[in-house]
Protein backbone atom coordinates (compact mmCIF):
# COMPACT_ATOMS: atom_id res chain seq x y z
CA UNK A 1 0.00 0.00 0.00
CA UNK A 2 1.53 3.29 -1.00
CA UNK A 3 1.78 6.32 1.37
CA UNK A 4 -1.44 8.16 -0.04
CA UNK A 5 -3.39 5.22 -0.16
CA UNK A 6 -2.42 4.91 3.43
CA UNK A 7 -3.33 8.62 4.71
CA UNK A 8 -6.34 8.04 2.39
CA UNK A 9 -7.76 5.40 4.24
CA UNK A 10 -6.69 6.33 7.79
CA UNK A 11 -8.72 9.50 6.90
CA UNK A 12 -11.54 7.72 6.11
CA UNK A 13 -11.35 4.96 9.15
CA UNK A 14 -11.21 7.95 11.18
CA UNK A 15 -14.25 9.60 9.43
CA UNK A 16 -15.94 6.40 9.82
CA UNK A 17 -15.85 6.05 13.16
CA UNK A 18 -17.27 9.70 14.20
CA UNK A 19 -19.97 9.46 11.69
CA UNK A 20 -21.38 6.43 11.89
CA UNK A 21 -24.37 7.44 14.83
CA UNK A 22 -24.84 10.14 12.88
CA UNK A 23 -25.45 7.60 9.40
CA UNK A 24 -27.98 5.97 11.07
CA UNK A 25 -30.31 9.06 11.96
CA UNK A 26 -29.58 10.14 8.68
CA UNK A 27 -30.38 7.22 6.55
CA UNK A 28 -33.26 4.49 5.74
CA UNK A 29 -30.75 2.53 7.99
CA UNK A 30 -32.78 4.14 10.77
CA UNK A 31 -35.68 2.75 10.18
CA UNK A 32 -34.50 -0.78 9.77
CA UNK A 33 -33.12 -0.62 12.78
CA UNK A 34 -35.46 0.57 14.59
CA UNK A 35 -38.17 -2.13 14.35
CA UNK A 36 -37.19 -4.45 16.97
CA UNK A 37 -38.60 -8.17 15.45
CA UNK A 38 -37.63 -10.65 17.48
CA UNK A 39 -37.31 -13.50 14.26
CA UNK A 40 -34.47 -12.68 12.01
CA UNK A 41 -36.07 -13.64 9.32
CA UNK A 42 -38.51 -10.39 10.17
CA UNK A 43 -35.98 -8.38 9.77
CA UNK A 44 -34.54 -9.49 6.70
CA UNK A 45 -37.96 -8.75 4.73
CA UNK A 46 -37.88 -5.64 6.58
CA UNK A 47 -34.66 -4.92 5.65
CA UNK A 48 -35.05 -5.30 2.22
CA UNK A 49 -38.23 -3.86 2.05
CA UNK A 50 -36.59 -0.42 3.21
CA UNK A 51 -33.88 -0.87 0.86
CA UNK A 52 -35.79 -1.87 -2.52
CA UNK A 53 -38.34 1.68 -2.22
CA UNK A 54 -35.43 3.64 -0.88
CA UNK A 55 -34.86 6.06 -4.80
CA UNK A 56 -36.19 8.99 -5.81
CA UNK A 57 -37.68 10.41 -2.86
CA UNK A 58 -35.94 12.61 -0.06
CA UNK A 59 -34.64 10.15 2.92
CA UNK A 60 -35.13 12.77 5.68
CA UNK A 61 -37.91 14.57 4.85
CA UNK A 62 -40.32 11.79 3.83
CA UNK A 63 -38.70 8.56 3.44
CA UNK A 64 -37.62 8.20 6.86
CA UNK A 65 -40.39 10.23 8.93
CA UNK A 66 -42.96 7.18 6.86
CA UNK A 67 -41.03 4.56 7.88
CA UNK A 68 -41.04 5.44 10.89
CA UNK A 69 -44.33 6.02 11.38
CA UNK A 70 -45.06 2.53 9.57
CA UNK A 71 -42.76 0.72 12.08
CA UNK A 72 -44.75 2.14 15.29
CA UNK A 73 -48.06 1.56 13.73
CA UNK A 74 -47.38 -2.09 13.00
CA UNK A 75 -46.00 -2.24 16.86
CA UNK A 76 -48.70 -0.52 18.28
CA UNK A 77 -51.12 -3.14 16.61
CA UNK A 78 -48.74 -5.70 17.98
CA UNK A 79 -48.27 -6.57 14.32
CA UNK A 80 -44.92 -8.23 12.36
CA UNK A 81 -44.13 -7.11 9.35
CA UNK A 82 -44.08 -11.18 8.38
CA UNK A 83 -47.76 -11.06 9.29
CA UNK A 84 -48.45 -8.34 6.10
CA UNK A 85 -46.06 -10.63 3.86
CA UNK A 86 -48.84 -13.64 4.49
CA UNK A 87 -52.01 -11.24 4.35
CA UNK A 88 -52.30 -9.07 1.35
CA UNK A 89 -55.70 -7.73 2.84
CA UNK A 90 -53.97 -6.51 6.25
CA UNK A 91 -51.05 -5.11 4.43
CA UNK A 92 -53.18 -3.32 2.08
CA UNK A 93 -55.19 -1.65 5.18
CA UNK A 94 -51.87 -0.85 7.08
CA UNK A 95 -50.17 0.59 4.25
CA UNK A 96 -53.14 3.00 3.86
CA UNK A 97 -54.37 3.84 7.57
CA UNK A 98 -50.96 4.58 9.45
CA UNK A 99 -50.08 7.68 10.29
CA UNK A 100 -46.95 9.35 10.31
CA UNK A 101 -45.60 13.19 10.09
CA UNK A 102 -43.67 14.79 7.35
CA UNK A 103 -41.86 18.65 8.50
CA UNK A 104 -45.00 20.23 7.10
CA UNK A 105 -48.45 18.25 7.85
CA UNK A 106 -49.69 14.94 9.33
CA UNK A 107 -49.88 12.37 6.94
CA UNK A 108 -51.57 9.23 6.23
CA UNK A 109 -50.61 5.95 4.22
CA UNK A 110 -47.52 5.12 2.03
CA UNK A 111 -46.56 7.89 -0.31
CA UNK A 112 -44.20 7.70 -3.08
CA UNK A 113 -42.75 9.45 -6.26
CA UNK A 114 -42.89 5.76 -8.01
CA UNK A 115 -44.60 3.38 -5.96
CA UNK A 116 -48.41 2.56 -5.24
CA UNK A 117 -49.82 0.76 -2.55
CA UNK A 118 -50.42 -1.83 -5.05
CA UNK A 119 -46.87 -2.24 -5.94
CA UNK A 120 -45.68 -2.82 -2.36
CA UNK A 121 -48.60 -6.13 -2.46
CA UNK A 122 -46.62 -7.61 -5.54
CA UNK A 123 -43.67 -6.93 -3.61
CA UNK A 124 -44.71 -8.49 -0.39
CA UNK A 125 -46.44 -11.22 -2.32
CA UNK A 126 -42.46 -11.95 -4.37
CA UNK A 127 -41.72 -12.12 -0.46
CA UNK A 128 -43.80 -14.88 0.54
CA UNK A 129 -42.96 -17.38 -2.43
CA UNK A 130 -38.99 -16.52 -1.49
CA UNK A 131 -40.14 -17.87 2.45
CA UNK A 132 -42.74 -20.55 1.04
CA UNK A 133 -39.90 -21.74 -1.03
CA UNK A 134 -37.00 -21.63 0.70
CA UNK A 135 -37.94 -21.01 4.67
CA UNK A 136 -36.49 -17.62 5.03
CA UNK A 137 -34.73 -15.28 2.98
CA UNK A 138 -31.50 -15.74 4.73
CA UNK A 139 -31.17 -19.20 3.53
CA UNK A 140 -32.16 -18.34 0.45
CA UNK A 141 -29.11 -16.36 0.15
CA UNK A 142 -27.11 -18.50 2.26
CA UNK A 143 -27.74 -21.35 -0.89
CA UNK A 144 -27.10 -19.25 -3.24
CA UNK A 145 -24.08 -17.99 -1.59
CA UNK A 146 -22.44 -20.88 -1.00
CA UNK A 147 -22.84 -21.82 -5.08
CA UNK A 148 -21.10 -18.54 -5.92
CA UNK A 149 -18.86 -18.43 -3.01
CA UNK A 150 -15.62 -19.33 -5.37
CA UNK A 151 -16.01 -16.68 -8.53
CA UNK A 152 -14.27 -14.12 -9.19
CA UNK A 153 -17.02 -11.73 -7.61
CA UNK A 154 -19.76 -13.44 -5.57
CA UNK A 155 -22.15 -11.19 -4.81
CA UNK A 156 -22.73 -10.33 -8.46
CA UNK A 157 -24.44 -13.87 -8.52
CA UNK A 158 -25.84 -14.16 -5.44
CA UNK A 159 -27.38 -10.08 -6.26
CA UNK A 160 -28.71 -11.75 -9.78
CA UNK A 161 -29.97 -14.66 -8.25
CA UNK A 162 -32.07 -12.56 -5.65
CA UNK A 163 -33.49 -10.29 -8.35
CA UNK A 164 -34.91 -13.23 -10.36
CA UNK A 165 -36.08 -15.23 -7.81
CA UNK A 166 -38.27 -11.86 -6.69
CA UNK A 167 -39.05 -10.89 -10.37
CA UNK A 168 -40.25 -14.91 -11.07
CA UNK A 169 -42.38 -14.28 -7.80
CA UNK A 170 -44.20 -11.29 -9.54
CA UNK A 171 -42.34 -8.65 -7.34
CA UNK A 172 -43.32 -5.92 -9.56
CA UNK A 173 -41.55 -2.57 -10.38
CA UNK A 174 -40.03 -1.77 -6.83
CA UNK A 175 -37.31 -4.50 -7.96
CA UNK A 176 -34.29 -3.36 -10.58
CA UNK A 177 -34.69 -5.00 -14.04
CA UNK A 178 -32.30 -3.19 -15.94
CA UNK A 179 -29.04 -5.99 -15.66
CA UNK A 180 -26.62 -3.33 -16.18
CA UNK A 181 -27.60 -1.14 -13.86
CA UNK A 182 -25.43 -0.17 -10.17
CA UNK A 183 -27.82 -1.98 -8.58
CA UNK A 184 -27.43 0.03 -5.87
CA UNK A 185 -30.82 -0.70 -3.70
CA UNK A 186 -29.64 -4.13 -3.62
CA UNK A 187 -25.64 -3.48 -2.69
CA UNK A 188 -26.98 -1.10 -0.19
CA UNK A 189 -29.41 -4.16 1.34
CA UNK A 190 -26.80 -6.90 1.66
CA UNK A 191 -24.34 -4.01 3.02
CA UNK A 192 -26.37 -3.56 5.82
CA UNK A 193 -27.11 -7.31 6.34
CA UNK A 194 -23.45 -8.68 6.71
CA UNK A 195 -21.54 -5.52 8.46
CA UNK A 196 -21.28 -4.71 11.66
CA UNK A 197 -22.62 -1.75 13.29
CA UNK A 198 -24.29 0.43 12.04
CA UNK A 199 -25.20 -1.99 10.12
CA UNK A 200 -27.36 -5.12 11.55
CA UNK A 201 -24.83 -7.62 10.82
CA UNK A 202 -27.25 -10.74 10.69
CA UNK A 203 -25.52 -12.73 7.71
CA UNK A 204 -21.91 -13.99 9.47
CA UNK A 205 -21.79 -16.42 6.56
CA UNK A 206 -20.60 -13.73 3.46
CA UNK A 207 -17.38 -12.44 3.59
CA UNK A 208 -17.40 -8.61 4.05
CA UNK A 209 -14.01 -8.64 1.24
CA UNK A 210 -16.91 -9.85 -1.18
CA UNK A 211 -19.46 -6.92 -0.91
CA UNK A 212 -19.72 -4.51 -3.40
CA UNK A 213 -20.07 -0.46 -3.56
CA UNK A 214 -23.29 0.93 -3.54
CA UNK A 215 -22.80 3.11 -6.72
CA UNK A 216 -24.79 5.66 -7.73
CA UNK A 217 -24.29 9.85 -9.15
CA UNK A 218 -23.36 10.52 -5.31
CA UNK A 219 -20.34 8.05 -4.77
CA UNK A 220 -19.07 8.66 -8.46
CA UNK A 221 -19.06 12.26 -8.35
CA UNK A 222 -16.85 11.71 -4.72
CA UNK A 223 -14.75 9.10 -5.94
CA UNK A 224 -13.93 10.93 -9.45
CA UNK A 225 -13.46 14.42 -7.44
CA UNK A 226 -11.50 13.31 -4.29
CA UNK A 227 -9.35 10.60 -6.08
CA UNK A 228 -9.51 11.12 -9.93
CA UNK A 229 -11.43 7.50 -10.22
CA UNK A 230 -13.96 7.93 -13.63
CA UNK A 231 -16.27 5.17 -12.82
CA UNK A 232 -19.95 5.11 -15.14
CA UNK A 233 -23.14 4.91 -13.46
CA UNK A 234 -23.33 0.80 -14.46
CA UNK A 235 -22.53 -2.73 -13.44
CA UNK A 236 -19.03 -2.09 -14.42
CA UNK A 237 -18.53 1.21 -12.66
CA UNK A 238 -19.69 -1.11 -9.76
CA UNK A 239 -16.78 -3.05 -10.11
CA UNK A 240 -14.27 -0.27 -10.63
CA UNK A 241 -15.20 1.27 -7.40
CA UNK A 242 -15.20 -1.45 -5.63
CA UNK A 243 -11.92 -2.40 -6.78
CA UNK A 244 -10.24 0.89 -5.89
CA UNK A 245 -12.13 0.59 -2.27
CA UNK A 246 -10.37 -2.92 -2.03
CA UNK A 247 -7.54 -0.90 -2.65
CA UNK A 248 -7.95 1.60 0.67
CA UNK A 249 -9.66 -1.74 2.62
CA UNK A 250 -9.30 -4.88 1.50
CA UNK A 251 -10.75 -7.38 4.23
CA UNK A 252 -13.91 -4.49 4.28
CA UNK A 253 -14.48 -2.08 1.06
CA UNK A 254 -18.10 -1.44 1.83
CA UNK A 255 -17.10 -0.14 5.23
CA UNK A 256 -16.50 3.71 3.62
CA UNK A 257 -19.70 3.68 1.24
CA UNK A 258 -21.71 6.06 3.89
CA UNK A 259 -18.19 8.26 4.11
CA UNK A 260 -18.15 9.31 0.53
CA UNK A 261 -21.60 9.11 0.12
CA UNK A 262 -22.12 11.49 2.96
CA UNK A 263 -20.03 13.97 1.14
CA UNK A 264 -22.86 15.01 -1.29
CA UNK A 265 -25.73 14.37 0.52
CA UNK A 266 -24.54 16.90 3.19
CA UNK A 267 -23.55 19.39 0.64
CA UNK A 268 -19.65 19.62 0.94
CA UNK A 269 -19.13 17.85 -2.57
CA UNK A 270 -22.02 19.64 -4.49
CA UNK A 271 -22.76 19.16 -8.14
CA UNK A 272 -21.50 22.33 -8.69
CA UNK A 273 -18.06 22.53 -7.28
CA UNK A 274 -18.13 26.05 -6.46
CA UNK A 275 -21.32 25.61 -4.14
CA UNK A 276 -19.03 22.62 -2.41
CA UNK A 277 -18.56 22.80 1.26
CA UNK A 278 -14.79 21.48 1.48
CA UNK A 279 -13.28 22.92 4.28
CA UNK A 280 -15.89 20.72 6.51
CA UNK A 281 -14.82 18.03 4.28
CA UNK A 282 -13.79 14.99 6.13
CA UNK A 283 -11.80 14.03 3.44
CA UNK A 284 -10.69 17.79 2.17
CA UNK A 285 -6.75 16.61 3.01
CA UNK A 286 -7.08 13.53 0.35
CA UNK A 287 -9.41 15.60 -2.11
CA UNK A 288 -7.53 16.04 -5.35
CA UNK A 289 -9.99 18.95 -6.05
CA UNK A 290 -10.18 20.77 -3.14
CA UNK A 291 -7.92 23.75 -2.69
CA UNK A 292 -7.91 23.63 0.83
CA UNK A 293 -6.49 27.21 2.11
CA UNK A 294 -2.63 28.17 1.59
CA UNK A 295 -0.67 27.29 4.92
CA UNK A 296 0.84 30.75 6.07
CA UNK A 297 4.51 30.62 5.72
CA UNK A 298 5.33 31.95 8.92
CA UNK A 299 4.29 30.23 12.48
CA UNK A 300 2.11 33.02 15.12
CA UNK A 301 1.54 36.00 13.16
CA UNK A 302 -0.04 38.15 16.51
CA UNK A 303 0.27 39.05 20.11
CA UNK A 304 -2.89 38.01 20.35
CA UNK A 305 -2.47 34.30 19.12
CA UNK A 306 1.15 34.30 20.92
CA UNK A 307 -1.72 35.07 23.88
CA UNK A 308 -4.14 32.12 23.47
CA UNK A 309 -1.63 29.48 23.35
CA UNK A 310 0.25 30.56 26.79
CA UNK A 311 -2.82 30.22 28.22
CA UNK A 312 -3.32 26.57 26.51
CA UNK A 313 0.01 25.81 28.06
CA UNK A 314 -1.13 27.49 31.66
CA UNK A 315 -4.25 25.27 31.95
CA UNK A 316 -3.06 22.53 29.87
CA UNK A 317 0.53 22.31 30.71
CA UNK A 318 0.73 19.05 32.92
CA UNK A 319 -0.53 17.09 29.88
CA UNK A 320 2.18 17.91 27.71
CA UNK A 321 5.73 16.67 27.50
CA UNK A 322 6.76 18.89 24.35
CA UNK A 323 5.40 21.81 22.68
CA UNK A 324 7.17 23.32 19.19
CA UNK A 325 6.16 26.86 18.34
CA UNK A 326 6.41 27.78 14.38
CA UNK A 327 6.41 24.25 13.31
CA UNK A 328 8.05 24.08 10.15
CA UNK A 329 6.42 21.62 7.56
CA UNK A 330 8.71 21.91 4.34
CA UNK A 331 8.15 25.65 3.44
CA UNK A 332 5.43 26.41 5.69
CA UNK A 333 4.39 26.49 9.26
CA UNK A 334 2.21 25.53 11.85
CA UNK A 335 1.68 27.71 14.74
CA UNK A 336 2.54 24.64 17.05
CA UNK A 337 2.95 20.81 17.36
CA UNK A 338 2.08 19.56 20.64
CA UNK A 339 3.21 16.23 21.91
CA UNK A 340 1.28 14.81 25.04
CA UNK A 341 2.58 12.54 27.72
CA UNK A 342 -0.23 10.13 26.92
CA UNK A 343 1.81 10.00 23.20
CA UNK A 344 -0.69 11.95 21.37
CA UNK A 345 0.80 14.59 19.08
CA UNK A 346 -1.23 17.20 17.42
CA UNK A 347 -0.70 19.84 14.70
CA UNK A 348 -2.40 23.56 16.63
CA UNK A 349 -3.42 26.37 14.13
CA UNK A 350 -3.95 29.48 16.77
CA UNK A 351 -7.12 31.58 16.45
CA UNK A 352 -8.75 34.36 18.57
CA UNK A 353 -12.12 33.33 17.03
CA UNK A 354 -13.12 29.27 15.47
CA UNK A 355 -13.46 29.98 11.53
CA UNK A 356 -13.64 28.11 8.27
CA UNK A 357 -9.88 28.95 6.94
CA UNK A 358 -8.06 27.23 10.16
CA UNK A 359 -10.68 24.29 10.00
CA UNK A 360 -8.90 24.18 6.23
CA UNK A 361 -5.44 25.14 7.58
CA UNK A 362 -5.12 22.85 9.93
CA UNK A 363 -6.09 19.80 7.93
CA UNK A 364 -3.77 20.84 5.68
CA UNK A 365 -1.20 21.06 8.30
CA UNK A 366 -2.13 17.18 9.37
CA UNK A 367 -1.74 16.46 5.83
CA UNK A 368 2.28 18.14 5.26
CA UNK A 369 2.68 16.31 8.31
CA UNK A 370 2.29 13.24 7.43
CA UNK A 371 3.92 13.61 4.05
CA UNK A 372 7.38 14.71 5.96
CA UNK A 373 7.19 12.29 8.82
CA UNK A 374 4.77 9.08 7.59
CA UNK A 375 2.93 9.03 10.80
CA UNK A 376 -0.52 10.83 11.43
CA UNK A 377 -0.98 13.55 13.69
CA UNK A 378 -4.28 14.81 15.07
CA UNK A 379 -5.54 18.12 14.62
CA UNK A 380 -6.00 21.02 16.94
CA UNK A 381 -7.10 24.33 16.97
CA UNK A 382 -6.94 26.60 19.86
CA UNK A 383 -9.09 29.68 20.02
CA UNK A 384 -10.92 32.52 22.56
CA UNK A 385 -14.13 31.91 20.81
CA UNK A 386 -16.45 29.14 19.03
CA UNK A 387 -19.56 29.00 17.66
CA UNK A 388 -20.71 25.42 19.08
CA UNK A 389 -22.30 24.66 15.74
CA UNK A 390 -18.96 24.92 13.84
CA UNK A 391 -17.27 23.78 16.77
CA UNK A 392 -19.21 20.34 16.34
CA UNK A 393 -18.77 20.13 12.94
CA UNK A 394 -15.32 20.79 12.77
CA UNK A 395 -15.11 17.52 15.58
CA UNK A 396 -17.95 15.38 13.50
CA UNK A 397 -16.88 16.30 9.86
CA UNK A 398 -13.08 16.55 10.07
CA UNK A 399 -12.02 15.21 13.64
CA UNK A 400 -10.50 18.73 14.49
CA UNK A 401 -10.07 18.99 18.29
CA UNK A 402 -11.25 22.68 19.26
CA UNK A 403 -10.03 23.96 22.66
CA UNK A 404 -11.48 27.74 23.89
CA UNK A 405 -9.38 29.21 26.54
CA UNK A 406 -10.27 32.71 28.02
Amino acid sequence: MNSEIFYAARVLDEAYERLKDAYISTSVLGPVRLYSAAETADREFWALFCALIDYQMPVARLLNPMLLGFVRHIEGRGLKFLDLIYDAKLAEKVLSEFEWSSPKSPREGFTHRFLRIRDLIDLLAAFRGICDSYGSLGSFVKSSYALHRHEPEPMEGVIRDLQRELLNHGGGIAVPRHTDSCMKRFNLFFRWLVRPYPDLGLWGFIDRKHLLASLDANLQRVVSRAFGLKVKLNWRGVLKATGFLRKLNPDDPTKYDYVLSRLSIMGYCAKDLARSKCLLCPIVSVCKASEPPRPVEVGLRTEAETEILKRYLEIYGRELDRVYTEYPLGRFSADALIHKTSCSEYVVEVEEELNYTAIGQVATYRYLFYKIHGRLAKPMIICRRAKSELKEAAWIEQGIEVVEVQ
